[in-house]
């Protein structure tokens, strides 16, 4: 139906991926489909619909980020970190632990800081 290039430009306009930009075709499509006259407002329900894959393309966006931190350090090794937490180590053994088998330096306070502030509880 379309080329690739089409494709990639109608994805682009709109903020979705290719994958996206099908989905939403296909959907709308049938929502086409199902209608017996398209009016005004039968077309603007297709923007709902692109507005529903915005929605959760953006929670999935939320769910990656978790934890928040200006520390890149912290922010490479945060699920390690998490679960060094969880399993019962304290800050200073998670640096120790950071230090020996990544060769990273972190403080402990700013560990500490990350921890409280993103309300990290322990198992």
């Amino acid at each position: 139906m379309f080329s690739e290039i089409k494709i990639k430009t109608y994805s682009a306009l709109l903020g979705l991926t290719p994958n996206e930009l099908d989905d939403f075709m296909r959907r709308y499509k049938s929502y086409l489909l199902t209608q017996k006259v398209i009016s005004k407002s039968v077309l603007i329900n297709g923007l709902f619909i692109l507005e529903k894959i915005h929605t959760t393309k953006w929670l999935e966006e939320a769910d990656k980020i978790k934890y928040r931190t200006k520390n890149l350090t912290i922010i490479k090794y945060s699920e390690e970190i998490v679960e060094l937490y969880k399993s019962g180590m304290g800050t200073a053994k998670i640096v120790n632990h950071l230090k020996l088998n990544h060769r990273v330096t972190i403080s402990k306070s700013a560990l500490d800081r990350f921890i409280t502030a993103n309300r990290i509880k322990r198992v």
